[in-house]
């Protein structure tokens, strides 16, 4: 015979071998599932940040939209936007306009500038803001920028007046389409057909 006693396999190595495979097996499996919870876990963690970062944006969007809604400035930026450039010239800057033109200017100004100031230091979501100010602000950039840009001038200083005003209408136009800049999926409806009107009757005397 030429089997050699080293050549022997005994029981007792095949519970080894067995043992071993199966502690392999089941290290792969453990790791398996420690990487599966760290993932959860840093999943978890991210959504709770965003949760929290959303809530904290709660009382700024609030105060914004606030400021928004009021008469004043509503009738701020119309003046801004209707009759700034018809009743006063923009070499004038912004500071040296008469007090009515003034006290409008500086409140438009000032508004949008909180707006893009807010979004630079990432206090409010540029998704929420953009589509909802985006078209007013940069409407209201169109109609003050030869004052703004004049009022620098006026200045000869570097705080670039209106900066942060600037960078909201730049982050506005930098996304022509919102569905695509956002993720926002916004419906249509079709246009509603004109309603015929029926004359007045004639009155009799």
């Amino acid at each position: 015979m030429n089997d050699s006693p080293n050549s022997v396999v005994f029981p007792e190595n095949r519970r080894i071998d067995a043992a071993r495979e199966w502690m392999d097996l089941l290290g792969a499996a453990t790791l398996a599932v420690s990487l599966l919870a760290l993932a959860v876990s840093v999943a978890t963690a991210l959504r709770q940040i965003r949760i929290m970062h959303h809530t904290n944006q709660l009382p700024v969007l609030v105060e914004l939209f606030q400021e928004f809604r009021s008469s004043e400035f509503q009738l701020a930026e119309r003046y801004v936007v209707q009759r700034l450039r018809d009743e006063h010239d923009p070499g004038t800057g912004c500071m040296l306009l008469p007090e009515e033109a003034f006290l409008a200017v500086t409140k438009v100004v000032g508004f949008y500038s909180g707006c893009g100031a807010f979004m630079a230091r990432k206090m409010a979501d540029e998704g929420l803001v953009v589509p909802l100010l985006g078209y007013r602000a940069s409407r209201a950039w169109d109609a003050l920028e030869p004052f703004i840009r004049r009022e620098r001038e006026i200045r000869e200083s570097s705080d670039r007046y209106a900066s942060v005003f600037e960078d909201f209408v730049w982050r506005v136009r930098r996304h022509t389409s919102l569905e695509k800049a956002y993720g926002l999926r916004l419906r249509t409806l079709p246009s509603t057909p004109a309603r015929d009107v029926p004359p007045p009757e004639p009155q009799t005397t």
